[in-house]
């Protein structure tokens, strides 16, 4: 009776809100010292960014990538929550809205940010040397962009991890162009969000994204990935930017929505 009633006390601890999720620390993010490891905020309050307006503090150093070389995002802490899937997208926007665009530029599905079946030890300090491989892709234009990191954990709580970082995207072909102009990109889908818009992933599977672009990477158990015909969420999904409801917009955000995925997507809506 009492190993049952320890095992359950080290369950707990590994998903109580003060054990060490993740964060981005490569690129340096956003408001490094203010972040923490927490997911986003479930009522999508923090979103983008896990930051409010006004609180994006640069960086002490800005990362320039260069079109098709291997670039590396590192994240910090333990509490992997078995895995899951992950999206590298990009915002024009160097301090994102819930109204900026979103383009994925990779997809990880499964496995991510680590193959584990539940957390790693340690702390919110622990270093893991976890790291997500991606390079930018031709077709993105040399200029400034923000980068964000989004994870849905496999295990535990439905979350959205999201951290974000300004970099400078540098190409010796200046011909490249980044379409910014909101409509559905065959090469750079929007980026899928959940668990902080109604929603609501399934527990224990690595979801498979509605849209994830044309560079996929696929780690962990196949068999923790759904089959391609099961809903990604349930719920009413939003697969573009979350709608403002400040009593004074001017409604310019729903439109954005709206374009940002094509049609009104019902419950488990599946991409093209």
């Amino acid at each position: 009776m009492i190993l049952v009633k320890w095992h359950l006390l080290l369950q707990a601890l590994a998903f109580s809100p003060v054990y060490a999720h993740l964060k981005m620390t490569s690129p340096e993010p956003y408001s490094r010292d203010a972040i923490n490891n927490s997911p986003l905020a479930a009522d999508g309050s923090d979103f983008p960014c896990k930051l409010q307006p006004g609180a994006f503090q640069a960086p002490t150093e800005e990362a320039t990538y260069w079109t098709g070389q291997d670039n590396i995002i590192k994240l910090l802490g333990s509490s992997t929550h078995g895995g899951g899937s992950c999206q590298v997208s990009l915002t024009s926007d160097r301090e994102p809205t819930k109204r900026s665009e979103w383009k994925v530029i990779k997809s990880y599905e499964g496995g991510c940010p680590a193959s584990v079946s539940s957390n790693l030890p340690g702390d919110a300090t622990s270093d893991h040397s976890l790291q997500l491989h991606f390079a930018i892709p031709e077709g993105i234009a040399p200029g400034k962009y923000t980068l964000a990191w989004t994870w849905f954990n496999r295990v535990g709580n439905r979350e959205m991890y999201m951290n974000c970082a300004p970099i400078t995207v540098a190409n010796d072909s200046p011909s490249n162009s980044f379409d910014n102009t909101p409509k559905q990109s065959p090469a750079f889908p929007p980026m899928f969000i959940a668990n902080v818009n109604e929603c609501f992933t399934r527990e224990n599977v690595d979801i498979r994204f509605p849209w994830p672009g044309s560079i996929v990477e696929y780690n962990g158990d196949s068999k923790n990935r759904p089959l391609e015909s099961e809903p990604v969420c349930t719920g009413n999904p939003t697969f573009g930017p979350i709608p403002v409801t400040d009593p004074a917009d001017t409604g310019e955000a729903d439109s954005i929505t709206e374009s940002s995925h094509s049609t009104s997507c019902s419950c488990g809506c599946q991409g093209n």
